[in-house]
């Protein structure tokens, strides 16, 4: 399933959403418009793992804290089930979200467990 681009009647893929929420996340006022991007994508192919991990950025930069740590939450589940075939890309990802979770909630990123306990 593909969406028409407003400009162009290109069918817009996952991938272009989410290249599309990762150039208007990197614009500091956009992020409400890469949350849609990044759904859009989501919505295409739900197992699109970068497209979670900019939708969680996104909200946490917006103060939306809960919305963010179940995205974050969620990209680990996704690693954990194997979607992401890089073991080191799959270890970074891990990591920084249960950074960003751990910030959200407590205040810092406290990976000492994850760097030291858990196995790749």
């Amino acid at each position: 399933m593909t969406t028409q681009s407003a400009d162009t009647s290109t069918p817009m893929t996952a991938e272009d959403h989410m290249q599309r929420g990762w150039i208007q996340h990197a614009k500091d006022k956009l992020h409400a418009s890469a949350e849609e991007s990044f759904r859009q994508a989501i919505d295409l192919n739900p197992r699109l793992i970068d497209a979670y991990y900019g939708l969680g950025l996104s909200l946490k930069a917006m103060s939306r804290p809960q919305e963010a740590i179940e995205v974050f939450q969620k990209v680990v589940e996704l690693i954990d089930s194997g979607v992401v075939d890089d073991p080191t890309r799959s270890a970074m990802l891990r990591r920084l979200s249960i950074g960003h979770i751990n910030q959200m909630r407590g205040g810092n990123w406290d990976l000492e467990k994850e760097l030291w306990q858990r196995k790749t």
